[in-house]
């Protein structure tokens, strides 16, 4: 995959959950919990409800992001912390947009893994409640790339010039035409200097 570096005038923008956020275990345990088995390349956001029913899929979504025994205790992704570091060396302005219903559990936990207020505070955090939702503040921040760990988030990504899907298991999904981003540290191989 051939990617053009970032720019200090590229604005990055980014999902939290699946990109920054690691929910795999807590995915695997809760459909367990549901009567499902998932390997890690199922859990994926877009494509879990591929693997159990859409039912257990949205029961599953409601307990990792919004009841406090599982939201606060997720994982950073491996490599996260130095590739933001990264970005705020090489003066690279970045934006994070989530979907999370419940910002409240999503900022203590930010704050728990040391992304608040090192990278994150309420200057460059935003939460949305539609995918429509993430192109309109994208626009409105002047983005120009972003990363997300869902398919259709980028497809109506429509004014984002690159968009690039996170995808750490290699999960077996036809992506183009987005190119795919396995790890922060492929991340700052591909994009950084």
């Amino acid at each position: 995959m051939t990617v053009d570096k970032l720019t200090p005038q590229d604005i990055l923008g980014f999902d939290l959950d699946g990109v920054l956020i690691d929910h795999t275990e807590n995915k695997i345990l809760l459909a367990s919990q549901l009567g499902f088995q998932l390997n890690p390349e199922q859990t994926r956001s877009d494509i879990i409800h591929n693997f159990i029913p859409w039912e257990s899929a949205q029961k599953l979504k409601d307990l990792l992001y919004n009841d406090p025994l599982y939201a606060l205790e997720p994982a950073l992704m491996s490599d996260a912390v130095e590739a933001l570091t990264a970005l705020q060396n090489q003066n690279i302005k970045y934006f994070l947009i989530s979907r999370r219903h419940v910002p409240e559990l999503a900022v203590k936990l930010m704050e728990k893994r040391g992304l608040c207020p090192k990278f994150f505070n309420e200057a460059n955090t935003y939460f949305v409640s539609k995918r429509e939702d993430k192109n309109t503040k994208a626009v409105e921040l002047g983005i120009t790339r972003y990363i997300d760990d869902e398919l259709k988030v980028l497809d109506v990504l429509t004014d984002v010039k690159y968009k690039y899907l996170f995808d750490p298991f290699d999960s077996p999904v036809k992506t183009d035409p987005y190119p795919i981003i396995n790890s922060w540290s492929e991340f700052q191989y591909l994009l950084l200097k």
